[in-house]
């Protein structure tokens, strides 16, 4: 049976990261996420709103959003302002295969 990860991300921003040394785009991101106040997404969520960011012109870069995210994940993940889970999900069709 083949199963399907999507990861989950949780942020916890305080309210005084902006005081914290990072990165224009990183900076861009949290408080997006912050003002949002929305703390959990789906990496599907979360890669559909760093788009919009982009779009939108609040997160400003030359490369792709969601390529930007990825680079500093790592660094946001260090500074203990996200935690990604795998949260594991069986496909539709491995469920119908199982049920024949």
């Amino acid at each position: 049976m083949s199963k399907q990860k999507n990861r989950v991300y949780s942020f916890e921003i305080p309210s005084d990261f902006e005081n914290q040394k990072m990165t224009p785009q990183v900076y861009q991101i949290l408080s997006a996420v912050s003002e949002s106040g929305v703390s959990e997404y789906s990496e599907s969520e979360l890669k559909t709103f760093i788009e919009k960011l982009a779009e939108s012109g609040k997160l400003k870069t030359g490369q792709k959003p969601w390529r930007i995210f990825q680079y500093y994940r790592a660094q946001i993940q260090g500074a203990g302002m996200v935690k990604m889970t795998d949260s594991v999900e069986k496909s539709e069709e491995a469920t119908k295969a199982v049920n024949q």
